[in-house]
């Protein structure tokens, strides 16, 4: 039972690790052009909120910047 109780516990924490406002930036390989128009699709959808496009579009441009400059 104690170990039925933990389990449950365990399992709510996780769930609830998924719920809240965090930003996460995934690399991908896509070119610079395609990352810009995936990020005003979803601006434009209604998918993220000004302040997520633009704090992405910022680390885009950063990311695009400096793989062009290697």
């Amino acid at each position: 039972m104690k170990t039925m109780l933990s389990a449950s516990l365990i399992a709510a924490c996780l769930a609830l690790a998924g719920c809240g406002s965090t930003t996460r930036v995934v690399q991908n390989n896509d070119t610079c052009g395609k990352q810009m128009t995936d990020l005003q699709n979803a601006l434009a959808s209604g998918a993220m909120t000004q302040h997520e496009y633009d704090r992405a579009r910022s680390v885009a441009i950063d990311r695009c910047n400096s793989r062009d400059n290697h």
